[in-house]
């Protein structure tokens, strides 16, 4: 799930560098890619009021979803992007599911975070 939604998933720099990055550089959306931003399976549209839509196609099973959740940013340690799951379609029993993502860096054009096993995601802005 946490693949659906970092969403995403999942918000700015980590390792002490995050206060300097301002909360306006993460609302838009964000597109998930494995290549490099040439195509993209998934979305991620945070918004200020601290909710966040994802949507798209895994990749792996050609399934479509659509999730809604609530984030907000906790810096200690590093800065984080927590997520909780308030709906989700088809995957019902992912809602009331949550967890924090550590943000490696948000610019312009990308934004990186590690999940809690290690793995570091990049997703691409989308040009509106």
């Amino acid at each position: 799930m946490k693949a659906l939604i970092l969403l995403a998933g999942l918000l700015f720099m980590g390792h002490g560098h995050c206060e300097s990055v301002p909360i306006e550089k993460l609302i838009g959306t964000w597109g998930s890619s494995d290549d490099g931003g040439k195509t993209f399976w998934g979305f991620d549209q945070y918004f200020a009021n601290g909710t966040i839509k994802s949507w798209g196609t895994l990749p792996e099973s050609d399934k479509s979803f659509r999730v809604e959740a609530q984030y907000r940013i906790k810096v200690k340690f590093g800065t984080f992007a927590c997520l909780t799951v308030t709906q989700s379609q088809p995957y019902m029993e992912f809602v009331g599911e949550s967890w924090c993502d550590e943000i490696l860096e948000v610019t312009d054009s990308i934004f990186k975070y590690r999940t809690d096993d290690g793995v570091i995601t990049t997703l691409y802005r989308q040009v509106q």
